[in-house]
């Protein structure tokens, strides 16, 4: 396997992607959309490899791995499997 910080570059934090984590249900309440974590990788990283070195880095569980190649490098939109926080896997990279 390749080094998991050859594969993370860095973890992608913006408004959006905190506003994504809460959406308003029908009654105006509010609840947390998914479980997701987005990061820069590289571009040659595949969605197995991006998976591997999230699981390792962060110890947890992945779902599911959505990429997109953008101006500024490909994301990767990770979902955790249920009973795993998004917050505090962000917590041990000091995203927060």
């Amino acid at each position: 396997m390749v080094d998991p910080y050859s594969i993370i570059l860095m973890p992608w934090i913006t408004e959006k992607t905190l506003e994504a984590r809460r959406v308003a249900d029908f009654d105006g309440q509010y609840k947390e959309n998914n479980n997701r974590i987005e990061f820069i990788v590289r571009r040659e990283a595949t969605k197995p490899q991006i998976r591997e070195a999230v699981e390792k880095l962060l110890d947890v569980k992945v779902a599911k791995v959505n990429t997109k190649i953008t101006r500024s490098g490909k994301h990767a939109s990770i979902r955790l499997a249920e009973g795993y926080d998004a917050e505090e896997a962000a917590l041990k990279l000091g995203a927060f």
